[in-house]
Parts: structure tokens; sequence; C-alpha cells
């Protein structure tokens, strides 16, 4: 019982560790000037900083290959 308490009292922790990130530090960050600027630039030029961008399609196709390889010479490996 006492370890069931613990674990719920770490995740409750972590979890407000988390909401004070996202709630409270992030948008800290964002009214730096610099990063605020930064920010504005990127929404006028209507630019998705997550976007990927066609230069990573073949290092993707590489790593796809890799992996594949790699679970070919290992298929017991990972997973």
């Amino acid at each position: 019982m006492a370890h069931s308490r613990q674990r719920w009292v770490r995740f409750l922790l972590l979890l407000a560790a988390v909401c004070l990130l996202w709630l409270v530090v992030f948008p800290q960050i964002a009214t730096i000037p610099q990063v605020k600027a930064e920010i504005d630039f990127l929404e006028e030029k209507q630019i998705d900083p997550t976007a990927m961008f066609y230069s990573d399609l073949e290092t993707i196709e590489d790593t796809v290959q890799n992996i594949s390889n790699f679970h070919k010479a290992h298929p017991d490996a990972l997973w």
C-alpha cells in the first residue's frame, strides 16, 4: 500500500513539474525579446519550424535502410 502511494506521489510530482514547465516556464521564455522576435518572424513568414524539409528525406531513407539491415543481421536484437 505504501509503495503504491509512493508511486502516485512521484507521478503527481512529475505531472506538476511538466505542467509548471508548459504553463509557466515556456510562456515566460516566449516573452524574451530575442525569442519573441524569432517566433514573430516565423509566424509572419508562415514557417512551421516543426515541418520536415525535403533535405531530411534522404537521411530518413538511409536511417530506415540501416535499421532494416540491422534487423536482418540481428533478428533477435532489441525487439
